[in-house]
């Protein structure tokens, strides 16, 4: 029976000598035999101390997500999502308006209705007129028709607008949903469209070799997020100049020019290679110089179909995006004409007068992991 005892004892203690081992206890504080600490993690953002029997610090704030690889970005399933553009004639100053529409205000409720109508999160504007002092620019007509937008969605609008060539003229902007995107400034910093004004596009001054004044309506640029480590663009709304009293293929030619000679700093300033230029570029056609120079820069024409984009014909409002990066690769873009009129039983004529000469047209992104 001692020699059992004994056997037991001496099991016993070798499996407290393993425990032990295993977990670094059980010898005496300040012993010549005592085990060093275990390392602390390198990183105090994980919540835990530098002492190695020190109760893990839950106060700590939580770490930053990471930024997007190409293995994190492959992992997250794509979606697709819309950005859409609309010129809406002479928003804000219906005596302008031409035709049939000429003294018609256009009611936000219907304006609300066909820009709902896209399912667009993020929907570029032009031709808008404001009274309204100030900045941020403000505009009485979008905020009625945000204000339907947003109990037609069940989401929350918000807008800004850019400067323009004289105080609340012809105006270009931008109007997202909050709940689907995130507006950004360069580097990253959150845009209040209380408080901030669009970046704007450092773009040649001076005037054309036809004679006016190149970007009257001048490009700006904002950045949306779709998400943390999720795919972003930095949008940029152009408004170019018309063929009024003339052909200004030519001037659209050097404005053309002149945007893609300042695509290096927009790209540097928001650190992101996933341009999109959309609105009413004007040009009659895909081969027009103008569009041929955005292609040269690399952009792809998703409009090179010549849709029709205005109530009498022409293919004016286009989409242009990278032809080498995947958020884009797909990208088509249609135009809201067919569809909403069925829907209403509108003729062409009636769209005119009620809303604008141009139909406002859509472009797909993938939602997909962010490659940059």
């Amino acid at each position: 029976m001692k020699i059992i005892a004994t056997i037991g004892l001496i099991v016993i203690g070798a499996v407290v000598t393993y425990v032990q081992s295993r977990t670094g206890g059980g010898t005496t504080p300040g012993s010549s035999n005592a085990p060093s600490a275990v390392p602390a993690p390198t990183s105090p953002a994980q919540g835990v101390s530098t002492s190695a029997n020190a109760v893990p610090d839950t106060t700590t704030a939580k770490p930053k997500p990471a930024a997007s690889t190409p293995a994190m970005a492959s992992a997250i399933a794509p979606t697709e999502s819309r950005i859409a553009s609309w010129n809406i004639e002479w928003l804000g100053k219906p005596e302008d308006r031409s035709g049939p529409a000429q003294g018609v205000a256009q009611d936000p409720k219907e304006v609300a209705e066909y820009i709902a109508s896209s399912k667009a999160a993020i929907v570029g504007v032009c031709e808008i007129v404001t009274n309204v002092a100030g900045r941020p620019i403000r505009s009485r007509e979008i905020e009625s028709a945000i204000a339907e937008l947003d109990k037609r969605t069940g989401s929350k609008w918000a807008y800004a607008l850019n400067p323009g060539r004289s105080e609340g003229d012809q105006l270009t902007g931008v109007l997202w949903d909050t709940k689907q995107v995130t507006a950004q400034m360069p580097k990253g910093t959150p845009f209040n469209p209380d408080a901030d004004v669009p970046w704007a596009v450092p773009v040649k001054k001076g005037r054309s070799s036809q004679g006016s004044g190149l970007w009257n309506r001048p490009p700006h640029a904002m950045k949306f997020s779709f998400g943390d480590g999720r795919t972003d663009v930095v949008m940029i709304v152009v408004h170019m100049k018309a063929d009024y009293q003339g052909d200004f293929a030519a001037h659209r030619s050097e404005e053309a020019r002149a945007l893609v000679d300042a695509l290096p700093a927009v790209k540097q300033a928001f650190g992101d290679q996933d341009i999109i230029i959309i609105g009413d570029t004007n040009c009659v056609g895909e081969r027009e110089p103008a569009m041929q120079a955005f292609e040269a820069a690399g952009l792809r024409d998703l409009n090179s179909s010549g849709k029709q984009t205005h109530w009498r014909g022409g293919s004016m409002d286009r989409a242009m995006v990278p032809a080498n990066q995947p958020e884009f690769a797909g990208s088509a873009m249609s135009v809201g004409s067919d569809e909403f009129l069925r829907t209403k039983r509108w003729e062409p004529r009636e769209f005119k007068r009620r809303l604008s000469d141009h139909y406002l047209v859509v472009s797909t992104v993938k939602v997909m992991g962010d490659d940059d």
